[in-house]
């Protein structure tokens, strides 16, 4: 997991593939405390990415949505 992960996600990110690590790590949390803030990061960083991407019909746009969708499904799961 980066350092700094609850920090304001367009401080950390450094690269176009930067959401898919917040992804992970609020995938594999395991503990119950940190999974809401860890959830919260990596929805910021995969809407950051939405937002930098030029063509919406791209295959990395559908990653992102379905990675939000399985981050809304974990949410839901709380």
């Amino acid at each position: 997991m980066r350092k700094g992960l609850c920090a304001e996600t367009q401080s950390v990110m450094h690269n176009d593939r930067d959401w898919l690590d917040f992804y992970r790590a609020a995938a594999m949390e395991f503990d119950r405390n940190k999974l809401p803030a860890s959830i919260d990061v990596a929805e910021k960083a995969i809407q950051q990415r939405l937002r930098g991407l030029p063509i919406a019909l791209s295959k990395e746009h559908r990653e992102l949505r379905d990675a939000l969708n399985s981050l809304a499904a974990l949410k839901r799961m709380l």
